[in-house]
């Protein structure tokens, strides 16, 4: 792709974030881009996520670009196939599918030194060139998949939410389903009526609030489309209510005791019985881990064919799940709603950049980035929603749409500049990081509980401790000192002025 001074970017992923990008480079006047689809259509998460109840968790007005409402939602919080729809609709609208390959799952990429250039393998030992790269495809797309002694032995159904077998018939089958986190909650009571006996192997129980969820009524649908500004105001409400929810996260936790009261309250209205109350009560701060929504989870466990195991599981047999009260239960199938690796899905990339440097060996030291976007000794590459960009309060689209900014400002300076390089510097990215690990301390989300957000070493790599408006703020805008700058045809410099 990349020819002299023809410059060209290449975007992994076909989820929000690509989308996002390869809509705001076409707006920009900057078309030689393509965009790398692992699959044969759109949709990122919300195309792999198709589980039974699969919903999103912020409201559906603030869970799209703010570039292009969507009047025709049906409910407060989207389902999945409107999501999805809503994402082909976008990519349709803006001219994006001549933009995509499908079919085409990046497996390496490699920098050039000499020539500043990209290249990037596919499953089938193709290439393509790029003066640039931004990573599109997000954290949430590599299962976590549970080490349990004798799982693979197991004779039944196993499979994952976000690679969920539509064709097995849960009817009348007695389902063992590990975990309780977001994915759980909503599949749960949608698969609870269906199943003889369910298990739900719960290690933690998570903070679960009601759902101020609802329909839009055909008046409200018409009213976003005759009157845009509405809608508008009920996203902006929706945004800063959110916004202040960093408050008791941050600042006063004082504040979430009153989330911790509806919780359990909420608890208490639906389970009467005593001992499943006890097993449901959460024993850590809320927001320590991802605050949940449903108001249909509880009511679900309260049924007669589930049952909450809190035991821990010892083992799988070819039929069976012991526990470690040496308690067995026979099994038809086992759903692992075990969510994604976050904090540490970087390392999985295989990815060498400025002198062969791997972005795991890195990585693996600790998942750093500048903005959550540029990584030290990566030149010209971009992360969509890299470390430290992720919410527990607000919408992620947010966020994506922060990183567009900067990102497509990085490319028009490469242009406009007759620029070959940029690397963010060491003891920029450094100093960036320790700012943003000071911050972190004394939040919710360091306040003891075990949970993805956090590393193996328990450092927080994923969430983003601030205002969402001061990262927009300060995203506005690449700054060129920032980073180490290498002219086409000139002596590798750094910048003094942008």
């Amino acid at each position: 792709m990349a020819k002299n001074n023809d410059f060209s970017v290449l975007i992994t992923g076909t989820g929000f974030s690509g989308i996002c990008v390869g809509i705001q480079l076409k707006k920009a006047g900057f078309h030689n881009f393509k965009i790398l689809e692992k699959a044969n259509e759109v949709g990122g998460t919300w195309r792999d996520n198709h589980y039974p109840g699969a919903a999103c968790d912020v409201k559906s007005n603030l869970y799209s670009f703010s570039f292009e409402p969507n009047p025709n939602w049906s409910r407060e919080y989207s389902p999945q196939p409107e999501i999805l729809e809503y994402t082909k609709y976008c990519v349709q609208k803006y001219g994006l599918y001549d933009h995509i390959i499908f079919d085409w799952e990046v497996k390496s990429a490699k920098y050039n030194d000499e020539s500043g250039i990209w290249t990037i393998t596919n499953q089938r030992k193709e290439k393509l060139t790029a003066n640039a790269i931004v990573v599109g495809n997000g954290p949430l797309h590599i299962p976590s998949l549970p080490d349990i002694k004798g799982i693979n032995d197991f004779k039944g159904e196993v499979f994952h939410s976000s690679n969920w077998n539509h064709d097995y018939n849960l009817r009348n089958k007695n389902v063992c389903v590990i975990g309780t986190g977001a994915s759980a909650i909503q599949f749960v009571p949608e698969i609870q009526p269906k199943v003889k006996k369910l298990y739900l192997m719960q290690r933690t129980a998570p903070w679960v609030l009601p759902k101020p969820d609802g329909e839009f009524s055909t008046r409200q649908n018409v009213l976003f489309e005759k009157a845009p500004i509405m809608q508008r105001l009920s996203r902006e409400f929706i945004y800063y209510f959110n916004e202040f929810q960093l408050v008791g996260m941050k600042y006063e936790k004082r504040i979430l005791k009153l989330g911790e009261m509806l919780g359990k309250w909420h608890i208490n209205k639906h389970i009467k019985d005593k001992e499943l109350r006890k097993k449901l009560t959460p024993t850590f701060n809320l927001g320590c881990k991802r605050v949940l929504l449903s108001n249909n989870y509880y009511p679900a466990l309260a049924q007669e064919n589930v049952d909450v195991v809190t035991e821990g599981i010892q083992e799988f047999t070819k039929d069976s799940v012991i526990t470690n009260d040496g308690k067995s239960r026979k099994i038809d199938a086992i759903i692992l709603g075990t969510g994604f690796h976050v904090a540490d899905s970087f390392q999985y990339y295989d990815v060498k950049g400025r002198d062969g440097i791997a972005m795991k060996d890195v990585f693996s030291v600790a998942p750093q980035a500048y903005y959550g976007t540029c990584v030290h000794h990566f030149p010209n590459l971009f992360f969509m929603l890299g470390p430290n960009t992720g919410l527990g309060h607000n919408s992620m689209i947010y966020m994506i749409e922060s990183q567009t900014n900067y990102i497509v400002d990085a490319i028009k300076k490469m242009i406009n500049q007759n620029i070959k390089s940029i690397e963010v510097r060491k003891d920029v990215q450094t100093k960036f990081n320790e700012e943003i690990q000071k911050k972190l301390e004394g939040t919710i989300w360091l306040s003891g509980c075990k949970s993805w957000y956090l590393s193996e070493d328990g450092k927080n790599y994923t969430v983003w401790p601030g205002f969402t408006l001061e990262y927009r703020n300060r995203t506005k805008n690449i700054h060129l000192p920032d980073y180490n700058v290498e002219l086409r045809r000139v002596e590798k410099r750094e910048m003094e002025m942008a």
